[in-house]
């Protein structure tokens, strides 16, 4: 199979729905109802896919209001009296209008290191079926950490979003193009090099349209969605990939799920075309309060690598139990292959090297299970355990004839993968929020003594508070250990990085309705770590600017 790109013709509905419709009255002030509001809701609630990010929401919050009464809780009597002379002026009663609601954000800023920063989003809701919406964002820095511009880095965002809504049928649109722009800088101290030699430059396209059936009465359930992604840099890399994806259910017992990935990528010495399908069809069980999903996962794929069977059929399990109201397990059985791309190694990994061969993996064998629940009203908490079994694990290392590429590696050999997981989020109150996570990983291959470049422990700890009503403060600490890489050219091949200590801390003031200002800091403990080898990176980032919303 071979696939031919020239153009990309992107043709999409743009659209959401609308929440209420206003109805407003001035009169007088001789005692009449003033700002009158009147809103009506639709019965059925929809709400936009999680995976699509329209834009980054600048976290302020509105000035805390009073409960007001609406217009439909009063009612009129008729008194039958005599009109008598009026001695005095009446009350005069009034109704709050509404949080007035923003549609467009931006902010503008400017930082050490060079860095400009934008982030402007608009959105349309003029019509309550349909939404556009468009974010335009860039952020650079000039500097970095090793030998000024070198180290340099810039990245620029252009994301579309839209949304239709009809009698039977709800249709969702993304399109999102990105250019990231760095250097390979991890070449030795005192090294001379020619800067246009290491600039590296990547490009990022993905269109994604995905249609669902919207009747909620109807005993049939189906869902289809298809996806474009692109990827090319400055060097010969060149990948692009079709997805189609579709699942149905009737009666909500018997579901089925289809995946398809199509894909080819051309760099210098390989032009490989891939493919992947997964056929998953299972059927549920409800037993009491447990429900339960038992079925096959069925793949096909094409990678002709020793070892990797061209298909694979593996028993499909999930379930999930009430133990009380407040606590609920789960567990799930599933194996098959998983479907790489460079377009996914290189948005990881800034400086991939050129001319990396792309596999799939397979997953032997993949058990996760857990309980999350809610203790208390305001606190939620989830753990979860995992164990997976994998052959051809990508695992990333510095490449033997430049160390400032990192080469992606397939392990041939059995890879054992423990992952433990736990989150937390506490809402202390109206104004304070705190969430906690923790991940624990071990691993074990048969052909590598580690699995480089990914830690084994991470704990980050964030906070979102409002001080005083226009004052907003977010913060996020990281702490990540147990990174190792990979340097062939050593007598000990194994390099231990240091542990990785960041925060980062935001605040904005809200100065006017429409105007705001904002103060960042990254990297405040001003660490010297690396999270790639011979890749140090900045220090203590401070950022200021403006906001608005309108």
């Amino acid at each position: 199979m071979k696939i031919g790109l020239r153009n990309v013709v992107v043709v999409w509905g743009m659209l959401l729905l609308g929440f209420s419709a206003l109805a407003q009255t001035d009169y007088n002030v001789d005692g009449e109802v003033q700002d009158a509001e009147i809103i009506i809701e639709k019965e059925r609630k929809i709400e936009l896919n999680k995976e699509y990010k329209l834009y980054e929401f600048i976290k302020w919050k509105p000035e805390r209001t009073t409960p007001a009464s609406k217009p439909s809780e009063f009612k009129w009597y008729v008194y039958d009296v005599a009109n008598e002379p009026m001695q005095f002026e009446p009350a005069k009663a009034t109704i709050k209008q509404k949080d007035r609601s923003y549609q467009h954000y931006g902010k503008a800023g400017f930082g050490n290191y060079a860095s400009p920063i934008l982030d402007v989003s608009l959105t349309s809701v003029d019509d309550p079926n349909q939404m556009v919406g468009i974010n335009i964002k860039h952020e650079s820095f000039e500097t970095g950490a090793v030998d000024d511009d070198n180290s340099g880095a810039a990245a620029t965002e252009v994301n579309l979003y839209g949304v239709l809504l009809r009698e039977t049928i709800k249709l969702e649109s993304a399109l999102n193009y990105s250019l990231e722009k760095n250097y390979y800088y991890g070449y030795p101290a005192g090294t001379a090099v020619n800067k246009g030699d290491i600039k590296h430059s990547g490009n990022f396209l993905n269109f994604n349209l995905e249609g669902s059936d919207s009747r909620l009465d109807d005993v049939w359930g189906v869902k289809a969605g298809f996806n474009f992604r692109h990827y090319s840099d400055n060097f010969n890399a060149n990948e692009n990939t079709f997805s189609f994806d579709i699942s149905g259910s009737y009666t909500e017992n018997i579901f089925l799920e289809t995946e398809v990935r199509l894909s080819q990528y051309k760099d210098t010495g390989i032009d490989e075309s891939r493919s992947y399908f997964r056929l998953n069809p299972y059927y549920r069980l409800r037993i009491d309060e447990l429900k339960l999903d038992v079925g096959l996962s069925f793949s096909i794929q094409n990678d002709d690598l020793p070892d990797l069977s061209s298909n694979k059929i593996f028993p499909y399990a999930r379930a999930s139990y009430p133990l009380t109201p407040d606590y609920t397990v789960f567990a799930q059985l599933d194996g098959g292959y998983t479907f790489n791309s460079l377009y996914d190694f290189a948005s990881e990994v800034g400086v991939l090297n050129q001319s990396v061969g792309v596999a799939n993996s397979e997953r032997l064998f993949d058990l996760s299970g857990g309980i999350a629940g809610n203790p208390m009203e305001k606190l939620s908490l989830e753990a979860c355990v995992s164990f997976q079994s994998v052959k051809y694990l990508p695992i990333m290392v510095n490449s033997i004839a430049d160390l400032s590429r990192i080469d992606m590696s397939f392990e041939q050999e059995v890879s054992n993968i423990l992952t433990f997981g736990a989150t937390g989020q506490y809402e202390i109150n109206e104004s304070h929020e705190v969430s906690v996570g923790l991940n624990l990983y071990s691993y074990h291959s048969k052909g590598y003594d580690q699995i480089y470049h990914r830690p084994t422990s991470v704990i980050q700890i964030s906070g979102d508070h409002q001080f005083v009503p226009k004052l907003n403060v977010n913060w996020n600490f990281t702490f990540m250990r147990g990174i190792v890489g990979l340097d062939q050219n050593l007598t000990d091949f194994d390099v231990k990085l240091d542990a990785i200590s960041k925060l980062d801390v935001s605040l904005h003031y809200q100065l006017k309705e429409a105007w705001g200002i904002f103060l960042s800091g990254e990297n405040l403990i001003n660490k010297n770590y690396s999270r790639y080898l011979y890749y140090p990176q900045r220090g203590i980032q401070i950022k200021a600017g403006v906001t608005f919303r309108l």
